[in-house]
């Protein structure tokens, strides 16, 4: 294909210029004292040499002349992206990074070979690859090739920085919920770190999110990939829950996962024992008695004998191993401590899928895949004193100097009401709070409630503010009310819905962590029963945790303000606040834990990033809670008006319609 070929004109100095006439002049001057035609410096016009050619990489960055059909439709390369490129080597004077002599470098192959090793990140291959011919090159290139060699690289390089550290979606393309805001690295910056770095592919590499969490799911991820079938731990199959005393086929798998073997007796059951009597017996029959016949006849008995009495004890020893009894009772007990489950010796969904959380159940990889992902939405400094709620685990943590040093259990949003997903920073505690009641609680909750029983806001401890006020809720007509325009609020003290304290964190969601008088629910396996906040088991002894950094405030103190008006501390050091989403993780066991999908994110997270096995999640999906509006005001309807009726027109229309009933036409 044909190149055109760009050029740049180059001026000669008027001075050199002048040099050269004079020596072409030195036999006039020799004669004369005088140059012929010569002029003063001043006077001395600029002249145009011969261009000289543009750079092919010049050339392809800015309009696009060198690269086939085939590149340009790559997913790393497009207009942005060459723009980028072109920025960044017109201010190096286009002095290529991966060619040296028209020959690729060490480092860029070696950076070739990384970017072929993406999805061992959780990243796709394609995504990254150059052209056949163009990764296979390592002899000398000419001019054209070394170009789309060297901006094809750099385009791909580009792409993984980004979609390592940022991810590949935009977390609120999935759910409005997930409002995490991934910061993508900047090009020039970039492609800045890898022109001066001695290992241009490690760099690369370090664009991956620096999380533990995130380095020990890429370690599962290789160890899955990696293992045989006589590897993978079996797979319990789905079906009802498991308890103690049922009879059923998946209790042998079972079983198999925990490593029981079924108690059977020492000794053979008392039938096989009399079978093998009976052939000692036939033995010694065929000894003493001289027809065959009769041997013959008791050796055939004695075999059925035994043969029946083994196909009772194999089918007794199937019937043991399908029985959920006290050993594998305390089997499961001991696992779901092991793991951080609620602990009551049955097999329910949760600890179901934590039984197969490294089987070859056909979604473990799709899992650590979509769940590496939402690492790289993370911030990537978490805070060295942090609070992390992993919301499918139903779990709170602190980590200082990323050690955990508090755990607890919490309550989350019903899949009606997710718990949103995002981070924010802790500045302060409310100790006595209002319970500020949210419009949708208000009108889909209450206000039924309130205009059925007109005692029900004084005994729940509420009350009504108009105007920034408090009013007395009879004088409000609840039949057409404007929630727009009147504000419900619990006030502090027992039964409200927020408890003694909450923790508070400012954000858009109108979300944040507190105490709860409904301490039931904390016994429960699964916890998403709340409208979006989060609940804390024991708020009081949080408290005293998440107070070891702050020089001023003691869960003490604070507990000391409890009672009377609603009072606020605000923290001397603000706490960073992550509301997480991991259906997958790695414990401090260095085991493989995985939750439920209870917000279906893994669905549509999988689905948009054409995770092989997408179809599967799509079971879990969560359906859009249905939007409903908002209540208007019961309008009375218009008086009817009254007819006004003519006593005297009326008479007459009678009487004429008399009249022509009683006429003969």
């Amino acid at each position: 294909m044909a190149r055109s070929i760009r050029f740049r004109p180059a001026r000669i100095a008027a001075t050199t210029l002048a040099g050269l006439m004079l020596t072409s002049a030195l036999p006039a001057l020799a004669t004369t004292g005088a140059v012929p035609g010569a002029a003063t410096e001043a006077e001395t016009p600029a002249v145009m040499a011969a261009p000289l050619p543009e750079p092919a990489l010049a050339v392809l960055l800015e309009t696009g002349a060198g690269l086939s059909e085939s590149d340009t439709a790559l997913p790393f390369m497009n207009a942005e992206r060459r723009k980028q490129l072109e920025e960044f080597y017109a201010a190096r004077g286009h002095e290529p990074l991966w060619i040296a002599d028209g020959v690729p470098t060490l480092e860029a192959r070696r950076l070739v070979a990384r970017l072929a090793q993406a999805d061992r990140d959780g990243l796709k291959v394609s995504d990254y690859a150059l052209p056949g011919e163009l990764a296979r090159s390592a002899g000398r290139m000419d001019e054209a090739r070394a170009a789309r060699f060297e901006a094809l690289l750099s385009a791909a390089a580009l792409a993984y920085a980004d979609h390592a550290q940022a991810g590949r979606v935009q977390p609120v393309s999935l759910s409005k919920n997930v409002t995490l805001d991934p910061v993508h690295p900047e090009p020039q910056e970039v492609l800045a770190a890898l022109a001066a770095s001695a290992d241009p592919a490690a760099t690369l590499a370090g664009y991956n999110p620096p999380q533990p969490g995130f380095a020990a799911l890429r370690e599962k991820l290789a160890e899955i990939r990696a293992r045989g079938k006589d590897d993978t731990p079996p797979v319990v199959p789905e079906g009802p829950t498991l308890k103690e005393g049922m009879r059923d086929a998946r209790v042998a798998v079972l079983r198999a996962r925990l490593g029981l073997a079924v108690e059977t007796a020492a000794e053979a059951p008392a039938e096989a024992e009399a079978a093998a009597d009976a052939v000692a017996d036939a033995v010694s029959a065929e000894d003493a008695v001289a027809d065959a016949s009769v041997a013959d006849a008791a050796m055939a008995d004695a075999t059925v004998a035994g043969e029946s009495a083994a196909s009772e004890a194999a089918g007794s020893e199937v019937l043991a191993e399908e029985l959920f009894d006290a050993q594998v009772k305390e089997a499961v007990f001991a696992f779901q401590r092991e793991n951080g489950l609620h602990a009551d010796g049955v097999v329910g969904p949760r600890t179901l899928l934590a039984l197969n959380a490294a089987s070859d159940d056909g979604m473990a990889e799709s899992d650590i895949l979509a769940n590496m992902e939402r690492w790289r939405w993370m911030p990537r400094d978490l805070g060295a004193f942090h609070i992390f709620v992993n919301i499918p685990e139903f779990k709170a943590r602190l980590f200082r100097d990323g050690a955990q040093v508090y755990e607890t259990r919490v309550v989350v949003g019903k899949p009606s009401n997710q718990t949103p997903v995002f981070s924010d920073v802790m500045d302060h505690v409310i100790v006595n709070p209002y319970w500020n009641v949210p419009y949708s609680i208000a009108s889909e909750e209450l206000l039924p409630s309130i205009r059925s029983d007109a005692s029900y806001l004084s005994r729940r401890n509420y009350e009504v503010l108009a105007g920034g006020r408090v009013v007395d809720p009879s004088s409000v007509d609840w039949s057409g009310v404007n929630l727009n325009k009147v504000r419900i609020r619990q006030r502090p003290g027992g039964g409200n819905a927020l408890g003694q304290i909450k923790f508070m964190f400012p954000n858009r969601h109108a979300v944040y962590l507190h105490d709860t008088p409904s301490k039931s629910l904390f016994a429960r396996s699964a916890r998403a029963f709340s409208h979006g906040c989060v609940r804390v088991q024991d708020p009081f002894d949080f408290a005293d945790a998440l107070l070891q950094m702050d020089g001023e405030w003691t869960a003490a103190r604070l507990k000391s303000m409890v009672g009377g008006q609603e009072k606020r501390a605000d923290l001397t050091r603000p706490v960073p606040v992550h509301l997480a989403y991991f259906t997958a993780f790695v414990d401090e066991n260095g085991k493989l834990q995985r939750r439920p999908d209870i917000y279906g994110h893994n669905a549509t997270l999988t689905k948009a990033l054409e995770i092989e096995g997408w179809e599967d999640w799509q079971r879990f999906a969560v359906a859009a809670p249905v939007k409903r509006s908002r209540p208007v005001a019961a309008q009375a309807e218009p008086a009817k008006k009254r007819k006004v009726v003519d006593l005297a027109a009326e008479r007459q229309r009678m009487f004429m319609r008399r009249q022509r009933a009683s006429s003969d036409y």
